[in-house]
């Protein structure tokens, strides 16, 4: 699965939509073969049935599974919003502290927001992003404690440490749910669920020893899209359907000095 989770979107769906009208006329020809072997009365009638069973159970799975995905996508996509309002807040609560401690924090924020925004456009980039979020983590929270230590512990100052401990705990939500991914164990039903469909659909389409080669294709497009699409969704930053980071850059642009 991890070599699979590495091919590009368009990979997957070239590969579907010659995959699906080949396994359709494989079924084809398997039902003709098994014509030849024994023609029983009710087979034909029996095929369709077994044919609209499959399909049905496709449609549930397909229906399943692009809710799992969709729920996963908003929850991406909510999670970008709240960490930009957790650094925001944290970044205005920030001009509380005496400097150089006021520079220095909203510095920090400033390039821990700059690094997260990069990260979410370039894959490669996402462990050395994760190592130097937790660095900075560590020097807000060094500066929070040594604040404290020279006796500022009022309620302000307690207002900035719950703004910076809001930042790490959304730092930790925001991992668990972009490494929220369909189970595998669903997707490849899925698939399989699928091929046997459109085998089982060649195997019908074979009792008057006519096919469409159109329908054929033109149904392996449609159903290769939607397989894609549930590819797409399951992956945060890669396709067509990526989560959105208007929250993070419209922050960055907020916070960046003018000039810099």
């Amino acid at each position: 699965m991890v070599i699979l989770d590495k091919l590009p979107i368009w990979v997957f769906y070239v590969g579907l939509a010659i995959a699906l009208p080949a396994v359709a006329e494989a079924g084809f020809r398997l039902g003709i073969r098994l014509q030849k072997r024994r023609g029983e009365p009710g087979e034909a009638k029996m095929t369709g049935t077994v044919v609209g069973g499959i399909l049905g159970l496709m449609a549930f799975m397909m229906a399943f599974t692009i809710g799992i995905v969709i729920s996963q996508h908003g929850e991406r996509k909510a999670m970008v919003v709240e960490e930009a309002n957790a650094i925001g807040t944290a970044w205005l609560r920030a001009g509380f502290l005496d400097e150089p401690d006021q520079s220095t924090v909203r510095a920090l924020l400033q390039e821990y927001t700059e690094i997260r925004v990069a990260a979410a456009g370039d894959q490669a980039q996402m462990a050395d992003t994760v190592t130097r979020s937790e660095e900075i983590h560590t020097e807000l929270w060094t500066i929070m404690e040594e604040t404290v230590g020279r006796g500022n512990d009022s309620d302000i100052t307690g207002l900035v440490i719950e703004s910076i401990n809001d930042v790490i705990d959304v730092h930790s939500l925001r991992a668990f749910v972009v490494n929220l991914r369909l189970p595998r164990i669903l997707g490849l039903l899925l698939f399989l669920t699928t091929f046997l469909s459109v085998m089982l659909i060649g195997v019908a389409s074979s009792t008057d020893r006519k096919r469409d080669i159109t329908a054929m294709i033109l149904f392996g497009l449609i159903f290769a899209a939607v397989l894609v699409v549930i590819i797409d969704l399951d992956r945060p930053q890669e396709g067509l359907l990526t989560v959105s980071q208007a929250a993070m850059t419209d922050l960055l642009r907020q916070i960046t000095p003018p000039g810099q």
